[in-house]
């Protein structure tokens, strides 16, 4: 009989660091550059304009002896009744026996996979110097991109923007008492230009700042737009930007603020760098100069998923965590 250990967003919260996790999703990067996965892209079902969006991601890390597959559906609109935007599972498969190892809640781990991402690539890409944030979306996503973003850098400001106010309100007061990070409402784009990193996880279909308030050196997280109408960032941004991306084939046919100025012809070819794990590899070179202004653009890859519930899963292997069951 097949034991199945089940983990809560609780149990992965209290097995997995924001550091454990930034160096996790860095070791998945570096294994899907060296193409040493097997990743299919991923399939999303639309069910209305405005209604819910499923989505379904496998994939197989070999390093790691382990397949994942993630069930994910997610409101366009937001979270209804009370519940969060992004809901899911994660489903751990030990290949080598076709046994189901382990099912974990997806919807934090989204979010911590998330804020890894872009934790790994502000290491790798910032200014080592930043120290003020922008951050746009202070929902579920945005409490990890902090986290992720004061992980890499010793970030001493921070500006949070988003539609609801009372989403800033309670993001600041979440925060104001566990750090040395001052936090501000986002009031109007004139603090932009203050800005070493932003992250954007917002669902706009229009972008959210123009190119020229941003400052020299900038490094950006781009990663809530994960369709083709989706639109975060200046159209015209990558005609002084360099862009680095998660993984080249989902952005560049999923992600709007990839496709849109490529279609325009405002992506000039010598300003796609590459992916972050050629970064990692050392591959291809990171920032070239202090005034470089970085874009990493990421739409959620499946081995992320994968190597973060493998590792949460270890761990609770090895600390008795979680609840098991036998089917």
């Amino acid at each position: 009989m097949n034991t199945i250990k089940i983990l809560s967003s609780e149990d992965i919260k209290n097995l997995v660091s924001m550091k454990e996790a930034i160096n996790t999703i860095a070791t998945a990067f570096c294994d899907l550059s060296a193409k040493n996965v097997n990743m299919p892209l991923r399939t999303i079902t639309d069910f209305g304009e405005n209604e819910l969006t499923l989505f379904y991601k496998p994939s197989l890390m070999p390093s790691l002896h382990s397949v994942g597959i993630k069930l994910l559906s997610q409101y366009k609109t937001g979270g209804k009744n009370g519940h969060p935007t992004i809901q899911g599972i994660v489903v751990l498969i030990d290949p080598e026996n076709n046994t189901t190892q382990a099912i974990l809640d997806g919807t934090y781990l989204t979010a911590l996979r998330t804020g890894a991402a872009s934790g790994v690539a502000t290491r790798a890409l910032s200014r080592e110097d930043s120290e003020t944030f922008v951050l746009f979306g202070a929902g579920a996503q945005g409490y990890t991109q902090f986290e992720a973003i004061c992980c890499a850098r010793n970030i001493k400001k921070a500006y949070i923007f988003d539609i609801n106010k009372e989403a800033i309100d309670r993001f600041i007061r979440h925060y104001q008492n566990l750090g040395q990070v001052s936090l501000y409402p986002g009031e109007d784009l004139s603090v932009l230009p203050e800005a070493d990193i932003i992250s954007t996880v917002t669902n706009s279909k229009q972008p959210l700042f123009p190119l020229e308030l941003l400052k020299k050196g900038v490094h950006i997280n781009a990663i809530g737009s994960y369709n083709p109408s989706m639109h975060e960032l200046p159209t015209n941004i990558f005609t002084s930007a360099s862009l680095f991306v998660d993984h080249k084939d989902s952005c560049f046919s999923e992600s709007g603020d990839i496709i849109i100025p490529l279609s325009e012809g405002l992506l000039p070819p010598e300003h796609y760098k590459g992916e972050i794990g050629e970064v990692l590899l050392s591959r291809i070179p990171g920032r070239t100069s202090p005034e470089e202004i970085t874009v990493f653009k990421s739409v959620g890859i499946a081995i992320q998923d994968l190597a973060a519930a493998n590792y949460a899963y270890r761990q609770a292997c090895q600390q008795g965590r979680g609840t098991n069951i036998q089917l």
